[in-house]
């Protein structure tokens, strides 16, 4: 049934009331050195987009993943309504990820690294599902004023098959400011905070796998983005206050673009976590990047974190290639 969707959106694709596809795949060869080297699909994605007939204030988006390194399956990923409120900005509703730190709202295919930085990927909700979560959220953003905001709320404590199971919800916020808008030069300065009642959840990347956590759970965030022509700097502070514990992290990534084609990527990440087995050292990466054409790219990276006396290592090649 969804091939038969695709197929007819492809020969229709032209047609405004009809709906749109897109996708791609990233091919990606790693290696750490020494006990591990091979070659995954990272992502591929492939999603069904468009406007409702005679109400085109309300668009849609339906998108599915394939990763060969961790899920080898087809799985369903993304599906919501945006209804547009003319000058008072929009609601999103169905499934999703909520607005919550700079770099997680960023497309990975638009980011100049090959993964998000630990932190992020880390500190999001529900890391178990791909950040996903079912609610709705309200965003408030217009051209004409340099103010970004949103607010949230979402199923908090996600049972099998990823109901929430209690009466628990997840509220969060986004502000962003743009301080300084001049065409190829801006900066801009925001925050994010998010709370939940925790009712007997694991949290895989803060806590021990086996760790069963009840309580409360705020998380919040620092960031920055800096665009000044061919140059850009970004970098955020996120931290979650669970109990009376905290697990955080940080990174700061630069990338400067040269002859309209290539790129070169430097940057650290930090990330401290709740399990006593981890790594919280630093790592430090350099990045160079071809754009071949529009958002298709190869990409490679080399990182390195100090691990007692000695240095983990990895490297990574990647093509993306988009279908449309």
């Amino acid at each position: 049934m969804f091939i038969t969707v695709v197929i007819n959106t492809t020969v229709f694709s032209q047609t405004d009331n009809l709906p749109k596809w897109n996708g791609y795949v990233q091919v990606r060869l790693g290696s750490d050195f020494d006990k591990s080297t091979e070659f995954i699909i990272r992502r591929a994605k492939l999603w069904i987009y468009g406007k409702v007939p005679k109400a085109d204030f309300i668009s849609y988006k339906f998108q599915m993943v394939y990763r060969s390194f961790k899920d080898e399956a087809l799985m369903f990923q993304d599906a919501y309504a945006d209804v547009r409120l003319k000058s008072y900005g929009s609601i999103r509703a169905g499934r999703f990820v909520p607005d919550f730190t700079l770099q997680r709202m960023q497309p990975d295919y638009e980011i100049p690294v090959l993964e998000r930085a630990i932190v992020i990927n880390s500190l999001i909700h529900n890391e178990k599902q791909m950040a996903r979560e079912t609610g709705v959220q309200y965003t408030f953003q217009r051209d004409s004023l340099p103010l970004h905001f949103s607010i949230g709320i979402f199923n908090a404590n996600l049972d099998k098959p990823a109901h929430s199971k209690d009466n628990y919800l997840l509220y969060t916020s986004r502000l962003v400011y743009k301080i300084i808008d001049r065409g190829n030069k801006w900066l801009n300065i925001g925050g994010s905070a998010a709370y939940r009642h925790l009712d007997k959840l694991t949290l895989t990347t803060i806590y021990k796998a086996d760790s069963v956590i009840t309580g409360d759970d705020f998380r919040w965030g620092f960031e920055t983005q800096l665009h000044w022509n061919n140059f850009e700097l970004q970098g955020e502070y996120v931290q979650a206050n669970i109990n009376r514990n905290k697990a955080y992290g940080w990174y700061a990534l630069t990338n400067y673009t040269f002859l309209k084609k290539y790129q070169a990527v430097v940057l650290t990440e930090k990330y401290t976590s709740l399990d006593p087995a981890s790594n919280n050292n630093e790592w430090y990466g350099l990045g160079f990047n071809y754009q071949i054409s529009g958002k298709t790219k190869m990409m490679a990276d080399l990182k390195t974190q100090k691990s007692g006396i000695n240095y983990n290592y990895l490297g990574e090649i990647q093509l993306q290639v988009f279908f449309n």
